[in-house]
């Protein structure tokens, strides 16, 4: 954890994210990465919110592209483009990511910064970010050194400041400052420097739309787990409990003392699982003294339906469609009630697209202003376009169903057909109605002419 008020102090900020949020974001770190804070050693996880994470980035950026008409810049972008689904799910179970672009080597790079290497210092009145802190760090044995690089955008104006430090891993990680000449991976980068003529950071910060419960006033928003975190932790418990009931009643035959032999030190020990069939009792002397069978009824039933309740409470808390966790077949609901949930999940989904859709753009300004600092040529009206599927909330099937019979009843043509099904541009849908067009003329040509052949 870093220290909060030498880190205001070292760079004199005026600190709008406060230390109980930096606090949230390492907590949500921590139960992302499967450190869930309720967990001991009579409680396991199922690690669902790590799992909602998943499915959601999976529904967020299914059949997503996006590309940038500038030459140059795309094929940065396309690059970046392809660990989409993995930097979604960290974005929505952190709360946010910032995509840094940066020049290397004659190249330009892209840094994803997860949030918990991240600190939003302020906003603007539109929620737009407007200064951070990007945290790089790195250790050798037992030192750790940071830097923090601080950015803001004042008056068109691009202001950024370094700062390094040398710290232990058992100790103070801020614990004093260096040179960045000092060490070989900063020994280029300038304690101070500013771009001038530009309208934002560079780079791309995106977050969830969940409004923040610690602070009504921050944009920084929430995990998209968060709502459920008490019936996730239930969950958990009630994992437990069903892994319990599975060794608690395995198979064991008690028998009589006399009929076991002591282990060396005199004593006897508990035996686990398949050596647990046999253990020992001190039975009456009225009694047979031969064995029991011990073989309780398992109470499977009960505890997963319980367990797919609380599955079920978490997807309304999470605004998820019925069925992203929990077992459908198992829960009635009518046709309202199902689109509603759908139309929940859509909005959820919908939210998020928009707010990496926003990054991106921000992304590629970077792009085109590193571009333009280091003279590379590009041009200045450039265009991004984004599709974003919407398979969520539309049937497929019955979407390419009604479209078949608009164009059968000549409703639409088929030009229109081929935009529905295939999600072609007009452009591109013409020509591949054209070139059907053209290949059915050249074999029915060829089916004629072998028939005349025959004859």
């Amino acid at each position: 954890m870093f220290d909060y008020n030498k880190i205001v102090s070292d760079f004199g900020l005026d600190m709008q994210t406060s230390k109980n949020i930096l606090d949230a974001i390492q907590e949500w770190s921590k139960i992302f990465n499967g450190n869930e804070p309720w967990l001991d050693s009579n409680t396991k996880s199922l690690h669902v919110a790590k799992t909602i994470c998943e499915k959601v980035s999976e529904a967020v950026v299914s059949e997503y592209k996006s590309t940038c008409d500038e030459p140059f810049i795309n094929p940065i972008y396309q690059r970046f483009l392809k660990n989409i689904q993995t930097n979604t799910e960290y974005m929505i179970g952190k709360a946010g990511i910032f995509f840094k672009p940066y020049y290397s080597n004659k190249r330009i790079k892209i840094n994803v910064v997860q949030m918990d290497k991240f600190i939003p210092v302020s906003f603007d009145d539109d929620g737009d970010l407007i200064s951070c802190i990007i945290i790089d760090q790195f250790t050798k044995e037992s030192d750790v050194y940071t830097r923090l690089e601080y950015n803001q955008l004042v008056n068109n104006q691009l202001i950024v400041k370094n700062i390094a430090y040398k710290g232990r891993k058992d100790g103070v990680i801020l614990e004093s400052k260096i040179n960045l000449s000092n060490i070989d991976k900063w020994k280029d980068i300038e304690d101070k420097s500013v771009i001038d003529g530009v309208d934002r950071l560079l780079g791309g910060f995106a977050t969830t739309k969940l409004a923040n419960t610690i602070d009504n006033s921050s944009p920084i928003g929430m995990p998209i787990y968060h709502n459920a975190l008490g019936t996730i932790e239930e969950i958990d418990k009630q994992f437990s409990r069903i892994l319990w009931e599975y060794e608690g009643t395995e198979l064991a035959i008690d028998v009589d003392e006399t009929t076991l032999l002591p282990l060396e030190n005199g004593r006897f020990g508990i035996p686990k699982r398949k050596e647990r069939l046999f253990r020992k009792l001190s039975f009456d002397d009225t009694k047979d003294k031969t064995y029991n069978v011990f073989s309780p009824e398992i109470r499977e039933n009960p505890l997963f339906n319980g367990l797919n309740e609380y599955y079920r409470q978490v997807e309304i808390q999470c605004h998820l469609e019925h069925g992203t966790l929990s077992k459908p077949e198992e829960m009635q609901k009518t046709a309202t009630e199902m689109k509603q949930m759908k139309q929940s999940y859509y909005i959820t989904v919908s939210n998020i697209q928009t707010s990496l859709q926003q990054a991106f753009d921000d992304l590629i300004y970077g792009i085109y202003v590193l571009c333009k600092l280091y003279n590379i040529p590009v041009k200045p009206n450039y265009t991004v376009e984004h599709d974003w599927d919407d398979s969520i909330l539309v049937d497929k099937d019955s979407q390419r169903n009604q479209a078949l019979i608009e164009r059968n009843n000549k409703i639409t043509s088929d030009v229109q057909y081929i935009m529905d099904t295939k999600g072609y541009k007009e452009k591109e849908a013409m020509e591949y109605v054209k070139r059907q067009k053209e290949y059915r003329k050249l074999t029915q040509e060829e089916t004629k002419q072998e028939e005349e052949l025959e004859e």
